[in-house]
């Protein structure tokens, strides 16, 4: 699993807010470089999901230690980062693995995590 980062900053960035706003050109371009390197995935066969997530302020946190689950809203954590987005990728070495993640990083310009899936 290839999961990549963001703050609140990077967000705005991507709104088109903030100090970081980025242009609508850039946007599109972030988005354009993504979709393609899925779509690549997806073609080789390596693709098993690749999903953006919302902003963190949609997040609900769901607890059951009282038998019924109770509904808050945020993340779990308080912390500056958040998870942005991930890809699942079925890959045959894990130097592939790096090297994917690598491209992952490329477009997000920060650095991803990469974890192995049970299963």
């Amino acid at each position: 699993m290839i999961m990549t980062y963001g703050g609140s900053s990077d967000w705005d960035a991507l709104a088109g807010t903030g100090p970081n706003a980025m242009t609508p050109e850039q946007i599109a371009a972030h988005f354009t470089a993504m979709q393609a390197l899925q779509q690549e995935l997806a073609a080789t066969g390596e693709l098993v999901a690749a999903f953006g997530l919302s902003e963190p302020d949609r997040a609900q946190t769901v607890d059951v230690g009282t038998g019924r689950p109770v509904v808050s809203d945020g993340p779990y954590a308080e912390t500056k980062e958040f998870l942005a987005g991930f890809g699942i990728v079925d890959v045959d070495d894990h130097e592939r693995a790096v090297a994917l993640a690598a491209r992952f990083a490329g477009i997000v310009s920060s650095r991803v995590e990469l974890r192995p899936v049970h299963g």
